[in-house]
């Protein structure tokens, strides 16, 4: 719990004092979002989304992988997933993400691929409010951009049934330095049954769960554990990314994530993630991420590595 505490405190304190950089009381610099252009949108390859989202008319083909690790009854698994997409920014303030996760296993040691391998996820992205500075009664008042996003599993794969639904607030604030922060805060309704207990020959237990949209830490432990999915699930993440050079087109992403245990019985999940983002050219993008779980007192495996590239049409 202290690693947990520490970390948050040096995440927020961090992004407060490097992006506040405009006096007490006055206006900040115009930021991109204030002119109503397109702020940086993030590969979503991270635990937080922000609140900025694609030019309407121009489309992303994005290309993930993930890996991660953690410790179970009898050994260790290394899972590797490929999480292809292709992001439409239908307008400036929607965004429509259509993805297919793509399970490859542990080195053949995991049997067959679970229920629920080729499952698609659609997500809808609405940016209702871009963020302004407005003279207040007390002083100047600033409000960060606002986005709701949507995301459903659709049961296209292997033995899938039913679907599950995420609802996300995200709201994000861009400093005159150029950095900015990021909150989310989010609920899903898990009604397929994907995340139920698997076993192999040797009867070690294993779970894959591709309910969620971008890098994401696979429940996995023993079956008593196990057994119960948790219907309803929860968290928030509080997030921050920032400028590495002149023109921002290298940026360094930070984030601490809390969310519920995805089985009843287990306690909820503290994850730190840190990464970079690198736009090469007008129409490429590159992204990386390591996460690693703050305590083991929940569902979270060790940690692991997610990396994205994107291809920009339609610019």
């Amino acid at each position: 719990m202290k690693r947990v505490l520490a970390f948050i405190c040096a995440l927020s304190v961090s992004t407060a004092v490097l992006g506040q950089e405009a006096g007490e009381g006055e206006p900040p610099a115009p930021t991109p979002a204030m002119d109503e252009t397109a702020a940086p949108d993030l590969l979503n390859n991270y635990r937080f989304q922000d609140a900025s989202s694609l030019e309407g008319g121009s489309f992303d083909l994005r290309f993930g992988s993930q890996w991660w690790t953690g410790s179970h009854p009898g050994g260790s698994a290394d899972n590797f997933i490929l999480t292809p997409s292709v992001v439409w920014g239908i307008t400036d303030e929607f965004e429509l993400t259509f993805g297919v996760d793509a399970w490859l296993g542990d080195g053949n040691d995991m049997g067959p691929f679970e229920d629920g391998n080729f499952d698609s996820n659609l997500r809808l992205h609405w940016r209702f409010h871009d963020q302004v500075g407005f003279e207040h009664k007390e002083g100047y008042l600033h409000l960060p951009s606002m986005a709701l996003s949507s995301t459903v599993r659709i049961p296209t794969g292997c033995g899938s049934e039913k679907m599950d639904a995420e609802l996300r607030f995200i709201a994000s604030y861009e400093y005159t330095s150029g950095i900015r922060s990021h909150f989310n805060l989010f609920g899903k309704s898990v009604n397929g049954n994907n995340l139920e207990t698997n076993r192999n020959d040797d009867d070690d237990v294993f779970n894959f769960d591709n309910s969620n949209r971008g890098f994401d830490f696979l429940g996995l432990g023993g079956a008593d554990e196990l057994d119960d999915v948790r219907d309803f699930q929860y968290g928030a993440i509080l997030g921050a990314d920032g400028p590495l050079n002149g023109d921002g087109s290298l940026r360094w992403v930070a984030d601490y994530a809390f969310n519920s245990s995805n089985y009843d019985g287990n306690g909820s999940n503290h994850i730190a993630e840190v990464g970079f983002e690198w736009e090469m050219s007008d129409v490429s993008r590159i992204g990386m991420s390591v996460q690693a779980a703050l305590d083991h007192g929940g569902d979270a495996p060790n940690w692991g590595i997610g990396l994205m590239y994107a291809f920009a049409l339609g610019l």
